[in-house]
């Protein structure tokens, strides 16, 4: 369990002693989008993530929010992350450029139709802080993230990236890196196990790919909150479908005394 407060999100809790599976998704179009919706909802994940770089309407904040609204009759009380991920962290491109990113951001958080929003901490500090006066005026909560496509940094590295984010006043820290062996996907779990131990704030972390699929099944034992599985279109490679993960969480629940 993460030794500071556990988020709270819309009654499941973000930081306790079980995971919460989220699941992405990357409709195109407001029609897809809710149709994944509806799909990636019956079967029932903790939490949704929201990937608005896919979506093709996104320079249009008056049709981001409507279907922003659509997707919250859908889902319920269902947690929704909402993400805009850049291309330098993996992500798609968009139309607009990061200052109107922001002001998206500020709009989304205002309509309060979403519960977490994630926004990598490379970008530039004066956005960050925007966002995080934003997402603090509206009640909503902030995930300072970071990537790494290419490689796995080493553990002080990673460990640091963690508690920047906190003294940055995120609510929630991301790190997701790629592994070129077993030793990487290792350095992530380390990570992750030294980070929870010094940080007040609830951690998600991965290891991408095949290789790093290892971290997304027992990753919460070293104290990430979130893993990411697939409902219908995997947003990032290495992740493993909603079931097969919440049947692994239940065989761990039970090897760690119903934990």
């Amino acid at each position: 369990m993460n030794p500071g407060k556990p988020l709270t999100l819309r009654g499941r809790t973000l930081g306790g002693d079980r995971p919460l599976i989220c699941s992405p998704l990357v409709g195109r179009t407001r029609e897809r989008l809710l149709s994944e919706a509806a799909n990636v909802h019956a079967k029932a994940p903790d939490t949704i993530e929201w990937r608005v770089d896919y979506f093709e309407a996104i320079a249009d904040t008056a049709a981001v929010l409507d279907a922003g609204r659509a997707l919250r009759g859908i889902v319920g009380d269902t947690p929704i992350v909402f993400t805009r991920r850049s291309i330098r962290e993996g992500g798609e491109a968009i139309p607009i450029g990061d200052a109107e990113v922001v002001k998206l951001y500020a709009a989304v958080a205002a309509s309060r139709l979403v519960d977490l929003i994630d926004f990598e901490r490379g970008n530039d500090p004066d956005q960050v802080r925007e966002v995080r006066a934003s997402t603090r005026a509206s009640g909503t909560h902030l995930i300072l993230s970071y990537h790494n496509f290419g490689y796995t940094p080493g553990v002080d590295f990673l460990v640091q990236r963690f508690l920047e984010a906190e003294r940055l006043g995120a609510d929630v820290a991301k790190v997701a890196v790629m592994p070129r062996d077993r030793a990487d996907v290792l350095a992530l779990l380390s990570a992750t196990a030294q980070a929870e131990s010094k940080s007040r704030i609830p951690l998600i972390s991965m290891s991408m790919g095949p290789l790093g699929a290892v971290t997304r099944m027992i990753g919460g034992v070293f104290g990430s909150s979130l893993p990411f599985a697939v409902g219908e279109g995997a947003s990032a490679p290495g992740q493993m479908p909603i079931a097969d993960l919440k049947t692994l969480y239940d065989i761990v629940a039970r090897a760690r005394g119903g934990r």
